[in-house]
C-alpha cells in the first residue's frame, strides 16, 4: 500500500474521518472504533492546502455532525477551493435550522445513509434504531435547500431488497435536479455480520433488483462501468430513467463491496483516497483494511 504526501495527491476524492464518535450502532460500519480522538482541524487544513488540484473532500466518521465546529470546518475547506461532501446518518439533519446553518456555511452536497428507506423495521434490523421518520425529514430538509443529495443503502438478502423501489419512489416524488441513489452489498470491513456475508447479494443480484425497480434491462445496467472516464468493473453508474423526463436528475450507482480473492475491496483504485492519522494520503479501502481496529 502506497502512502503519499498531500502535495503528490492523485486521488479525485479524499475521505476525511473528522471524528470516530457516533450516535448510532449500526450492524455494518467500516469504522467502528470509538476510542480515537477527534481529528486536529488546523493540521487537516494544512494538509488540504498542499493538494495540487481541486479535490472532493468527504467529511465522514463516525458521525461528523457530532462535531460542534462542523460549519466552520466546511467553510474553511471551501475557502481552500475544494468541494465538500458531508457523509452522515442524517439524524441531526432532521432539524431544519441545522441544515440551514450548514447551508450557510457553504455545504451544497450531502450523502445520507438510507438503509431502511421509510421502514422502521428495516432500520431496526440493519442499524439497530427505528429512525425512518428522521431520515425522511432529513431528505426533505436537504432537498428543500436544493442541495445535491446522495443516498446510501446497504442491500441485504431477505431484509430490505425492496429498498431500491422504495428509495426511488421517495426521492422521485421531489423531482430533484441532482440526486444519486447508491446501492451496495455488505462489505467485509470493520463491524459487519460475518454470517450474513455468507448469504450476501452479489452484483448480479443487485443489478436485477435495480432492473425490476426501473424497468431498465440487466444488460444495459451491466455495461455502465465507466466512472469519470475510467472502467471500474465493481461499479455501475447510470441515470434512473434515461429515456423519459420522469425522474430526470436521479442517477443510480451500484457498488460491489465484496472482497476479492486477496481480501481487498476495490483494489488499485486511484479515485478514492483517505487522509491518514499523520495527515498523509493512502488508498481508502486498503488503508481501512490495513488499520482495522484503529485509525
Amino acid at each position: 500500500m502506497q502512502i503519499i504526501n498531500p502535495s503528490d495527491n492523485y486521488f479525485e476524492t479524499l475521505m476525511v474521518d473528522i471524528t470516530h464518535r457516533c450516535n448510532m450502532h449500526c450492524n455494518n460500519c467500516y469504522l467502528p472504533n470509538r476510542d480515537i480522538a477527534d481529528m486536529d482541524i488546523p493540521r487537516l487544513l494544512a494538509c488540504l492546502k498542499q493538494l495540487p488540484k481541486r479535490t472532493n473532500i468527504r467529511l465522514a466518521g463516525g458521525e461528523p455532525t457530532l462535531r460542534h465546529d462542523l460549519p466552520e470546518i466546511i467553510t474553511s475547506i471551501k475557502q481552500l477551493g475544494h468541494r465538500v461532501v458531508l457523509l452522515t446518518n442524517g439524524l441531526r439533519l432532521a432539524q431544519e435550522s441545522y441544515v440551514n446553518r450548514l447551508h450557510q456555511a457553504g455545504l451544497r452536497h450531502v450523502y445520507i445513509s438510507f438503509n431502511g428507506a421509510d421502514k422502521d423495521h428495516w432500520y431496526e434490523q440493519i442499524d439497530q434504531l427505528a429512525c425512518a421518520q428522521k431520515k425522511q425529514q432529513a431528505i426533505h430538509n436537504v432537498l428543500g435547500r436544493s442541495m445535491i443529495l446522495n443516498t446510501g443503502t446497504i442491500l441485504i438478502k431477505g431484509v430490505n431488497e425492496d429498498a431500491v423501489q422504495r428509495t426511488l419512489d421517495i426521492i422521485g416524488a421531489y423531482q430533484p435536479r441532482h440526486a444519486l441513489l447508491r446501492f451496495k452489498n455488505i462489505g467485509a470491513l470493520g463491524r459487519y455480520d460475518k454470517h450474513a456475508e455468507q448469504h450476501n447479494l452479489n452484483m448480479d443480484d443487485m443489478q436485477q433488483l435495480v432492473a425490476n425497480a426501473t424497468g431498465l434491462s440487466v444488460d444495459y445496467i451491466a455495461q455502465q462501468t465507466h466512472i469519470a472516464g475510467k472502467n471500474e468493473p465493481n461499479t455501475r453508474l447510470f441515470p434512473a430513467h434515461p429515456n423519459t423526463a420522469t425522474g430526470q436528475g436521479i442517477w443510480i450507482k451500484i457498488t460491489d463491496w465484496q472482497a476479492d480473492t486477496t481480501g481487498r475491496i476495490d483494489p488499485n483504485s486511484n479515485r478514492r483516497g483517505r487522509v491518514t492519522a499523520d495527515f498523509k494520503l493512502a488508498p481508502f479501502f486498503e488503508h481501512i483494511k490495513h488499520n482495522e481496529g484503529g485509525f
